[in-house]
């Protein structure tokens, strides 16, 4: 038998551990109260590079005798005994917010429960998130193993970032006094485009499509093609990019760099097009106006209408819409821009948040 066969009849919870052990490597930290962004985004997802950021900045707002310390999800198992044998009850454990609660990204969620397991003497809030679910046996043992884990925990905070997932988390949490569940928007929401590095640039001209193609997606060919032709109508400048850059294990430099190109990117745009949450999020900091689209499941639109309704440069457009979409890019063509140092959101939305935080 070859090493392959040999490496093909490990135990991949094996492999994992077995990795966990030969990359182990200590992680000095500050000697006062510590705060942890854990699972930062380290990869080409601007979207989760845009939460990693905006969750840092929050946390140094809110906690002022706190030192923030981020803890790359790519680091997570290399680093995680080192902070168990450094970390005091004092500290505050965060976990990264974003769209992977559930069963479509289990390696994440399985990070997320091995931070909560790992810090049972700790606060452990996790910032807001969409989770996912459907009927599948898959899911159901997803979700099965999410309320077995953070139920353990004697102190925990989960908050969503639509109501949605809100309603879902009251309902599996129903017995369980110890876990708190909040709802808040997306953290970036709290920033603004100034506050995440990003100056103004170009006169705006052209209009971007960033418009998903994976498993995410809800819109059919005939679709695009409809969304493409009426986009074509316009006789401006069309280009095509996407909050996915690609890469994994990035530097701080690189992935900031990514953010404030991508802010930069939409800013010099007239309009935007998009069925990306962040996508839209990141167009509202921007100042550029937005037609949005839905995506697969109940992300996007539930924080449009939960917490973006009436927002003057963002119209929403169902699927059934699409064939009207030329009046709306017409109608969002003829708005300006607003500035860079706005938030999409009153702060104080994010009140209950703080609390969790700073009652320890």
């Amino acid at each position: 038998m070859n090493i392959a066969a040999i490496k093909k009849l490990i135990p991949l919870k094996l492999k994992k551990h077995l990795a966990a052990y030969m990359g182990a490597r200590g992680l000095p930290l500050p000697t006062g109260k510590r705060c942890f962004v854990f699972l930062a985004a380290d990869y080409g997802n601007i979207g989760d590079i845009a939460i990693s950021h905006a969750q840092k900045q929050y946390l140094q707002r809110v906690l002022t005798d706190y030192d923030v310390v981020s803890v790359a999800i790519s680091q997570t198992r290399f680093v995680l005994n080192s902070i168990k044998q450094q970390i005091k009850e004092t500290d505050i454990v965060t976990i990264i917010g974003g769209g992977n609660m559930g069963g479509t990204y289990p390696d994440i969620e399985e990070l997320r429960q091995l931070v909560i397991k790992s810090f049972p003497a700790n606060r452990i809030v996790c910032f807001p998130q969409t989770l996912d679910w459907n009927d599948s046996i898959q899911s159901k043992r997803a979700l099965q193993r999410i309320v077995k884990v953070y139920a353990k925990h004697p102190d925990i905070h989960v908050f969503a970032r639509e109501s949605i997932t809100a309603a879902k988390l009251i309902e599996l949490f129903a017995e369980y006094s110890n876990v708190h569940i909040g709802l808040v928007p997306d953290i970036v929401m709290s920033a603004n485009a100034t506050v995440l590095g990003t100056t103004d640039c170009l006169a705006p001209s052209g209009i971007l499509r960033c418009l998903r193609d994976d498993k995410e997606a809800a819109l059919s060919a005939e679709q695009y093609a409809m969304i493409d032709k009426a986009l074509a109508d316009t006789g401006y400048q069309i280009e095509k990019t996407d909050t996915h850059a690609g890469g994994s294990q990035l530097d701080e430099a690189h992935c900031t760099k990514l953010l404030t190109d991508k802010l930069s990117q939409f800013r010099a745009a007239k309009l935007v097009v998009t069925d990306r949450l962040h996508g839209m999020i990141l167009c509202l900091l921007s100042g550029t106006p937005c037609l949005v689209l839905p995506n697969a499941n109940h992300k996007i639109r539930q924080t449009q209408l939960d917490w973006l309704g009436g927002h003057p440069r963002l119209v929403f457009l169902e699927l059934e819409e699409i064939a009207d979409i030329a009046t709306f890019i017409d109608s969002l063509l003829s708005l300006p821009h607003g500035t860079m140092d706005e938030s999409p959101v009153d702060i104080a939305e994010y009140d209950d948040l703080k609390k969790a935080l700073v009652a320890i």
